[in-house]
């Protein structure tokens, strides 16, 4: 493990240092685990061709080791770490109780037995470009071997097998953005009232957003909610306080910034 994180930190140097010479904090990491049923390395080879050929992805300056994989593609640099252990229980746990994407995330996703941790090296104005990388190579890891799902630890997030591969051929065939797959979206009712929230926006430099005591269907919200984080992340949008920004079609929803509700600071109530 000490040597894996030692040569991420090697890898990173002088990229963050290039985007030191323009802006100090240009520069940001996505990474997940995609969860692995059996304790076998990755094998490069297949792997690397696979995303050249079925994910179009360019694989410029590969250098592989026993446990690493490390490549250049255009606007990042990605890493992917083999480790022959499960992510940690009690982090697993927390996720699937909350996780209403993969129902059965407690049980098959505590099997897994090792991990690849994928991790994209790219700047700040690269994020939605970072995170298609990152999806793609996934998938493609997560076809290549026998895998249960994808965790990313920065949004809580579990997301099954089946659902995040045809997420991902989606983007591929269509550009249609796997939000789901990068954003948690959390739902709440109490009283009669609907609520909703969204947790991982801030991976793509925005606030999270909220909606609270709103007389909707819980599907509604979420919907909502939905259509909102997709229209801040397609569009890399500066949101301002009273902003009216598109959803579930022609209808706009009004945003206010204000203490948040579900989550901790700010966020943007969506009045719905």
């Amino acid at each position: 493990m000490y040597r894996i994180l030692l040569l991420l930190s090697l890898i990173m140097a002088p990229f963050c240092a290039f985007a030191a010479g323009n802006n100090p904090n240009e520069s940001k990491v996505v990474t997940g685990s995609v969860l692995l049923d059996q304790k076998t390395p990755l094998d490069a080879k297949v792997l690397l061709a696979a995303l050249k050929t079925d994910w179009k992805i360019r694989t410029d300056s590969a250098n592989t080791g026993e446990k690493t994989i490390v490549f250049s593609a255009p606007g990042a640099t990605i890493m992917i770490a083999y480790l022959d252990y499960p992510v940690a229980p009690a982090e697993i746990k927390a996720a699937a109780q909350i996780s209403w994407l993969w129902t059965k995330a407690a049980a098959e996703a505590s099997r897994h037995q090792a991990q690849a941790v994928i991790s994209v090296i790219a700047s700040n104005g690269k994020m939605l470009e970072a995170y298609k990388l990152f999806t793609k190579v996934a998938a493609c890891v997560l076809e290549q071997r026998s895998a249960s799902g994808v965790y990313m630890n920065n949004q809580y997030l579990l997301v099954p097998k089946g659902f995040y591969t045809a997420a991902a051929h989606n983007l591929l065939s269509n550009q249609t953005l796997p939000v789901y797959c990068w954003v948690y979206f959390g739902i709440q009712q109490e009283k009669g009232k609907s609520g909703g929230y969204t947790y991982g926006l801030h991976e793509f430099g925005a606030k999270e957003m909220e909606i609270a005591n709103s007389t909707h269907q819980l599907q509604d919200v979420q919907a909502a909610l939905y259509d909102a984080a997709l229209y801040v992340i397609q569009n890399n949008a500066i949101i301002t306080n009273g902003q009216s920004i598109p959803v579930q079609g022609e209808q706009k929803i009004t945003v206010r910034l204000s203490k948040a509700v579900y989550l901790e600071g700010d966020t943007w109530k969506l009045e719905f």
